[in-house]
């Protein structure tokens, strides 16, 4: 397993989505690594449950993006989107439901392996290509869908330090 990074061929140029993108290889990359994350069984769960949500809020953000910017590739985008958050979504549900740390992290770090280099390296980039030339002079943001402690699953007593970038 190695860390993930956003390297320059993974840099949109789009300060939302690789700022997005930042925030969740750092919270990624502490459940993949943290070994204070492997022994305790319920933070690690809640950090999970935190990838899961801040997955949700950028797709969901990238997608509303889409519609607003009319982006003809939404359908083919917004699917992969759906597989990866399939697939997470499965991935925190197997974790409650046994608690084995292990096989999650395996499973996270081939989910965003994949996600990487099938989706970060070529479709967002292609989105954030779209969304320049739609805004024209104007940086293209990514809409605000309310605020990230209510996305998901995220609990009352979340933990923000789960989201530090390191």
């Amino acid at each position: 397993m190695h860390p993930f990074e956003l390297t320059t061929d993974l840099e949109t140029d789009n300060p939302d989505i690789d700022g997005r993108h930042r925030a969740l290889f750092g919270i990624a990359n502490q459940i993949l690594f943290s070994t204070e994350l492997g022994q305790n069984p319920a933070r690690f769960q809640r950090a999970v449950a935190a990838l899961v949500s801040l997955l949700e809020y950028h797709f969901a953000s990238e997608e509303l993006a889409m519609s607003q910017y009319g982006y003809l590739r939404w359908r083919f985008h917004a699917a992969f989107h759906d597989h990866v958050l399939g697939e997470a979504r499965n991935i925190a549900e197997r974790l409650e439901r046994d608690g084995q740390i292990e096989p999650a992290r395996d499973a996270i770090f081939f989910l965003l392996e994949d996600w990487v280099v099938y989706h970060v390296a070529r479709a967002d980039r292609e989105l954030a290509e779209h969304l320049r030339e739609q805004a024209a002079e104007s940086a293209a943001r990514l809409p605000e869908i309310g605020p990230l402690k209510h996305a998901g699953k995220l609990s009352a007593n979340f933990d923000e330090r789960l989201l530090a970038v390191p």
